[in-house]
């Protein structure tokens, strides 16, 4: 299911290629991977059976940057195409924002085809998509091989709803980022028109120019990243994960019979962990390649400064120390022991088992750490406004992570600026309970001449439940709005950074001070 975020001005969307056993569907992903990510900066992941055929499905993160000033991600799965894996083609088809159906071309197939097809809309219903109203485009693949349908042929038997089609030699990247375009041209107009985006400034009719235009621009891009002659990579950026067990485990779960809990409901459980880990394991590798990247940058700035740049030296030291530390942070977290256990259960319905009893121990109490400097001005900002948040019944919890620095404001501006938010949010606040975090945020700035730079930011949220209209946020964020939210939203502007508004799950926003680091 697509999601939003109108205040950071982001979508991110859902496609499944889907069809029988070995059409094509993984080259394709490949052949995407490799035309449009040369760099590697994305991973392909795969889980396959010891025979390398998909198992459970290839997820390949893919953006495609900027359209209409949205920023626009797609996530690209693959379905296992083998007849026993139908629970698996269900699972991963959930909330699919459009489907790419690959079909072999060979008419020794054709029967293959049409048991795919029909299998295809039976998981639709079963997800509650329409098949006749899902974006859907036809790929016919292995067009080098003989024996072949015509494409009169072949539309006649998969495509009654007059859906387009394209020929293809995935092999050999033909005819795949043709599809692929049209698949994103047809979903990203059918997102447009449910969700009213013409409002918002994405014109249904201009989609297919502007994603054309889009996809130019990522070529291009692609083509700079991978000079002519260079060395193919069929290979990079990608993790396999592969097991031969795995797949006579699966077999062997559908086909055993019901008792207690019903085994087709243990193998959605165990695909859903899958998919889970196989997302959160993408996150990471987006955000070690990112981290990466700002560390690479830094350290070619200290090799630029000269050694009297001492302050320039310090700054790119620290953002290189932060970031690394940030990274560090991310691993240990997906190395916490019994993190995959506990995520298991929850998926499955089981609780964690409760801790087991020690005995008390005396010790000393432990001494209280020295609070940092940045925790030290923030805690200023919130004793500034103290009286005014007492009389309004509103209390603050701080959360900074240790080491985290301030950021290259003078520690008075940081106060202000929070005391100023805490003084407009607690206005409209329903709760008793503020909450303030703080991270440092690698950013991407476009310059006038459209380069791309990379800067680190430290990020302040405040999340509440006062809500703000579009048009009160985007005066926000202007720093045309008046009241205090306004005047934190300048002082901010006139240190450097800027003001976004993101959505909460439960309701509600999380205002977010960016200062430049």
């Amino acid at each position: 299911m697509v999601q939003f975020n109108f205040a950071e001005r982001t979508i991110k969307a859902k496609v499944v290629y889907y069809g029988p056993a070995q059409s094509g569907k993984t080259t394709n992903l490949e052949q995407i991977h490799r035309l449009t990510d040369p760099a590697g900066a994305n991973s392909l992941i795969s889980l396959n059976t010891g025979q390398d055929r998909t198992l459970f499905f290839d997820l390949l993160p893919f953006s495609l940057g900027s359209v209409s000033g949205y920023d626009f991600k797609i996530q690209l799965y693959t379905v296992p195409g083998q007849v026993q894996y139908n629970a698996t083609r269900r699972v991963v088809l959930a909330g699919a924002d459009a489907v790419v159906f690959v079909a072999d071309s060979r008419k020794s197939l054709a029967k293959d085809n049409l048991t795919a097809f029909e299998n295809m809309k039976v998981n639709l219903l079963a997800n509650r998509l329409v098949p006749e109203k899902v974006p859907l485009v036809l790929q016919y693949n292995k067009r080098d091989l003989p024996d072949l349908h015509s494409d009169e042929e072949m539309n006649r038997v998969l495509n009654p709803w007059g859906r387009r089609t394209f020929l293809a030699v995935a092999s050999q990247g033909n005819g795949v980022l043709e599809t692929f375009n049209a698949v994103v041209q047809d979903m990203l107009t059918a997102i447009a028109v449910k969700y009213n985006l013409k409002e918002k400034g994405l014109d249904p009719a201009s989609v297919p120019e502007v994603v054309s235009e889009a996809f130019a621009r990522l070529l291009d891009k692609a083509g700079a990243a991978s000079p002519a002659g260079a060395e193919p990579r069929p290979t990079a950026g990608r993790i396999v994960v592969s097991q031969a067990a795995a797949a006579t485990q699966q077999a062997t779960l559908q086909a055993a019979p019901d008792t207690g809990l019903v085994s087709e409901e243990l193998l959605h459980r165990a695909i859903r962990s899958n998919v889970d880990l196989a997302e959160a394991l993408a996150s990471v590798v987006r955000e070690v390649n990112l981290g990466l990247g700002t560390i690479l940058s830094h350290a070619e700035l200290l090799l630029v400064y000269r050694e009297d740049a001492r302050d320039k030296r310090a700054s790119a030291i620290q953002s290189i120390q932060e970031e690394a530390q940030r990274l560090r942070g991310i691993m240990q977290e997906l190395g916490r022991p019994g993190a995959h256990a506990e995520t298991s259960r929850s998926h499955a319905g089981v609780p964690p088992p409760a801790p087991p009893k020690e005995r008390p121990v005396a010790s000393p109490p432990p001494e209280a750490k020295p609070a940092s400097e940045l925790e030290t001005a923030l805690q200023a900002g919130v004793a500034s406004v103290k009286g005014t948040l007492d009389s309004r019944g509103v209390t603050v919890k701080l959360r900074v992570p240790p080491g985290l620095a301030l950021p290259r404001s003078p520690a008075g501006s940081l106060t202000r600026a929070l005391a100023l938010l805490l003084d407009g949010v607690s206005s409209s606040c329903r709760q008793t309970t503020v909450t303030v975090r703080c991270e440092t945020k690698p950013v991407l700035l476009k310059g006038r001449d459209g380069s791309e730079v990379r800067r680190s930011f430290l990020m302040l949220a405040v999340a509440h439940t006062g809500v703000l209209s579009q048009q009160d946020q985007q005066q926000v964020v202007q720093g045309t709005a008046p009241g205090p939210m306004g005047d934190a939203c300048r002082l901010v502007r006139e240190l450097g950074g800027f003001v976004r508004f993101a959505p909460l799950a439960g309701g509600g926003l999380e205002t977010r001070l960016f200062f430049p680091a």
